[in-house]
């Protein structure tokens, strides 16, 4: 993840990246964050997105091989396709000499760390594992969004709101929201307005 802020910032990007693992939420906000630092303008002619499992192989390499338009750098998103899972030889085998305007984007939620796309990836570009988080660095997360808004918490209500909403980070940013709605102008979130909150 660090390697990958490191690129967005310094706009040094490699020609792949791979997302995957549990956490949704945070592969969401690195895919959003990768696409609009590699497409700034949204650039709608040099972006393609192929999303599922029936990717023709064959039309995806013409494709990338096809230069961009009026632009420094073609652009490819593609979301749960199953290489990292299913053998696609082709595809690896075409990423050892990728072209120098493609950026390939990976977005999986399984993957086989002994396929050849893995490797492919790994070899010329960058992996982000999005594993789920434990409820120590989760009240941390939840606790500085808080934070941000002008609101304290304590640590015994900040185990109270997991509980209710669980350690999936996209929930729990939702009823965070809603929380912070729910006690504007008020600096202190109780356990009240937690179960007031949280069970609607």
């Amino acid at each position: 993840m660090k390697n990958i802020q490191e690129d967005i910032k310094s706009g040094n990007f490699k020609s792949a990246y791979l997302l995957c693992g549990e956490e949704a939420y945070l592969k969401v906000q690195y895919k959003n964050k990768l696409l609009k630092a590699l497409n700034p303008d949204d650039d709608t002619m040099n972006f393609n997105h192929y999303e599922g499992r029936n990717i023709d192989v064959k039309e995806l390499i013409d494709l990338c091989e096809t230069m961009p338009f009026f632009a420094d750098r073609r652009v490819v998103l593609l979301e749960d396709t199953g290489f990292f899972k299913n053998k696609c030889d082709e595809l690896a085998d075409y990423m050892k000499e990728l072209p120098d305007y493609l950026c390939l984007v990976f977005v999986e939620d399984e993957v086989d760390k002994r396929s050849k796309m893995y490797k492919a990836v790994k070899s010329c570009g960058r992996i982000g594992e999005f594993a789920r988080q434990d409820e120590k660095t989760l009240m941390q997360w939840a606790a500085g969004i808080l934070k941000r808004e002008g609101k304290n918490i304590t640590q015994r209500d900040m185990e109270l709101l997991l509980t209710m909403t669980g350690i999936d980070m996209g929930n729990l940013r939702m009823e965070l929201e809603k929380l912070i709605s729910y006690t504007e102008g008020r600096e202190v979130v109780t356990a009240a307005d937690i179960q007031a909150v949280c069970t609607t």
